[in-house]
């Protein structure tokens, strides 16, 4: 059988004491079970004294083992290795965050430079080819003049040629510096598809290398990123055209190149059959062609890649050398404070270290000197631990002994006990106990008074863990002793109780608790309550309950003269059928994970839909309704509920 209190993996409850009979009154009556005498109190209180002075033998020699243990490793894992590993850590951080964040300023400002040369690049060109148009166009307009002015003659050859050397004079003057060829302009040449006298005397290249072969385009351009505003701005093919290539110029090879075209006016050279917004369509269009060259541009982009790196390797090894001498620094102290930790872990407890600094690595060496002092008081601190929690277990046996013995007992799923009694002939009786702590203050009771008639018992101690388990044994006991003397007097058994109690009790604690005496032949109940919550009472025939509530205060508040006067006896009578369910405030203030409480009216609900069911299975349907409730949230009270039907 599993005890409520009994944890999974312990040794199994030790087997109950010898049954004996004493006359009491003329009635036969048998001892309380679980009842410990003064002298096995004093037997059980020397077995704790020795444990704990084997446990604080075996906690002070582990504790020795484990520093010698950690001395020993610590040390040799020191020297494994080394000092060194926390500067290097160091220094490699510093590098490595430097090298990232140059590499990405790098990559950065390469971009940008990158976006900006070559968008100027662009912007020039297309200025450049503007006005060069501008001047083919003004060479144009001179040969309309003099062909007006011939009056449909032959404009005389030395006006034709100097227009023509004019136009390639200003075309070099627009590219050259004092005719030094210091510009990007590969070439400036028109194209004038219509042969239209005298205006096809202006086609062909006039500055620069001769292009030997067809160009491959790698991109023609709709917008150009203007750097003065920041913003790109849409091309328009009946003014301009930007086209990236790779030309073969005579003398210099394949050259990266950006072309720009430029219509010429029609009213000189005409329209051309074809359309500027189709590229192939510009042979068949009067213009102007520019080429820049723009080997210059990658040639400057190469020369700022190469200064960044080298940039990113002197800073690099700047913060190397920077972080090397900051983790010295941060090191050399924590190098010391390594060597008293040894010393410490050897067992020296009182080993001091001395702070060198006021910074991080000081109030670090405070803490360590208050950490050894701590643990110093720990390892005390353990010893009476062990005994505390050894105490624990004797209290949580003494409560085993307090539960019914006489019984058979179920565990249940959600770590609670049922205990069925099958000795009361013609009722069902049955108990759930659950605890919320290691050791409770709940208790119940049911013990043959003679004659038929058997005493019931719930109560509810103020205090938990091991002072409410005392008291909760301690009104066990004098129940027992004073019923079989009171009988069917429930009250009279409650207020020798509380005199009893009361002198014994710790001030501020109290015991509330609820009596009945059951008659098993007539069905007649007597009962009376101590500041209880109220008894169910189910009624068959109708299928409701009703609320046994007799007056009276707590056990344990006075030692008499107002208790006496307060408590009171009723009795009422149970039928086939009926039942009554005796229960602490567990079940009705059961809370959820948002504090709402199950509620009394509710737990009247659940007795009356469960009541009729077997007794076993009745209880379990009420502790489910309680466990639905509650959901995730902690149990804070502990659950202990007694029912006994009548068949």
């Amino acid at each position: 059988m599993t005890s409520p209190t009994q944890p999974s993996g312990q040794p199994p409850r030790p087997p109950a004491p010898h049954r004996r009979t004493a006359n009491l009154g003329g009635k036969s009556a048998a001892p309380p079970r679980g009842h410990t005498s003064p002298g096995s109190l004093k037997t059980l209180d020397e077995n704790a004294s020795e444990e704990t002075a084997n446990r604080r033998s075996t906690a002070t020699s582990s504790t020795a083992t484990a520093s010698r243990s950690a001395s020993t490793g610590g040390s040799m894992k020191t020297k494994e290795l080394g000092h060194r590993r926390l500067r290097y850590r160091f220094m490699l951080v510093m590098a490595g965050v430097t090298v990232v964040v140059m590499a990405l300023l790098g990559t950065a400002v390469s971009l940008r430079a990158n976006t900006f040369l070559f968008s100027q690049k662009q912007h020039d060109g297309i200025e450049l080819s503007k006005v060069a148009a501008f001047i083919v166009n003004a060479a144009g307009d001179r040969l309309d003049h003099l062909l007006k002015k011939a009056e449909g003659g032959a404009i005389p050859a030395e006006d034709l040629n100097r227009v023509v050397e004019d136009m390639q004079s200003h075309l070099r003057r627009a590219a050259t510096w004092d005719n030094r060829k210091l510009s990007d302009i590969l070439s400036i040449s028109v194209s004038i598809p219509v042969q239209k006298y005298p205006f096809s005397r202006l086609n062909g290249p006039w500055y620069g290398e001769k292009e030997i072969a067809g160009a491959d385009i790698i991109r023609t351009y709709s917008d150009v990123f203007v750097p003065k505003t920041g913003e790109s701005f849409a091309l328009s093919s009946e003014s301009v055209a930007v086209s990236e290539l790779v030309a073969d110029k005579e003398g210099q090879g394949k050259v990266p190149i950006y072309r720009f075209k430029v219509p010429l006016d029609a009213r000189f050279f005409g329209k051309g059959p074809g359309n500027t917004d189709d590229p192939q369509a510009w042979n068949s269009i009067p213009h102007l062609r520019l080429d820049i060259e723009i080997t210059s541009i990658n040639r400057a982009l190469t020369n700022l890649t190469i200064a960044i790196v080298i940039i990113v390797v002197i800073a690099t090894l700047l913060v190397v050398g920077v972080a090397d001498w900051l983790a010295r620094r941060v090191t050399r102290p924590l190098e010391r404070l390594v060597v008293d930790m040894q010393i410490v872990a050897k067992g020296n407890l009182k080993h001091v270290t001395k702070p060198t600094s006021d910074d991080e690595i000081g109030v670090l060496a405070l803490e360590f000197n208050r950490m050894t002092t701590q643990l110093n008081e720990a390892q005390g601190a353990l010893v009476e631990q062990e005994k505390a929690e050894y105490e624990l277990s004797i209290a949580r046996e003494v409560q085993k002994q307090m539960l019914p013995l006489d019984s058979t007992t179920t565990p249940f799923p959600d770590g609670g006990t049922f205990y069925a009694f099958s000795r009361v002939p013609g009722w069902a009786v049955g108990a759930y106990y659950k605890g919320a702590k290691a050791v409770s203050g709940d208790y119940f009771d049911v013990f043959d008074l003679g004659n038929g008639l058997w005493g019931m018992c719930v109560a509810d101690v103020s205090g938990k863990g091991i002072p409410g388990s005392m008291v909760m044994a301690v009104t066990r006991t004098i129940v027992r002793l004073v019923a079989s003397k009171h009988l069917t007097r429930a009250n009279e058994t409650l207020k020798e109780t509380n005199r009893l109690i009361a002198k014994q009790i710790k001030r501020g604690m109290f015991v509330t608790c609820y009596y009945a005496v059951l008659d098993e032949r007539t069905g007649q109940l007597t009962y009376a309550s101590a500041g209880h919550n109220p008894m169910v009472l189910y009624r068959a025939a109708t299928k409701s309950y009703e609320l046994a509530s007799g007056k009276g205060i707590a056990l344990g508040f006075n030692e008499g003269p107002i208790f006496d006067r307060t408590i009171e006896m009723n009795t009422t009578q149970l039928a086939s059928g009926d039942g009554l369910v005796l229960y602490t405030d567990g079940f009705p203030e059961a809370m959820n994970d948002k504090s709402q409480e199950f509620g009394d009216e509710r737990f009247y609900e659940a007795v009356v839909r469960h009541a009729q069911l077997e007794n076993q299975l009745a209880i379990m349907n009420v502790v489910g309704e309680i466990a639905k409730h509650r959901g995730a949230a902690e149990q804070s009270d502990d659950l202990t509920i007694l029912m006994a039907t009548r068949a």
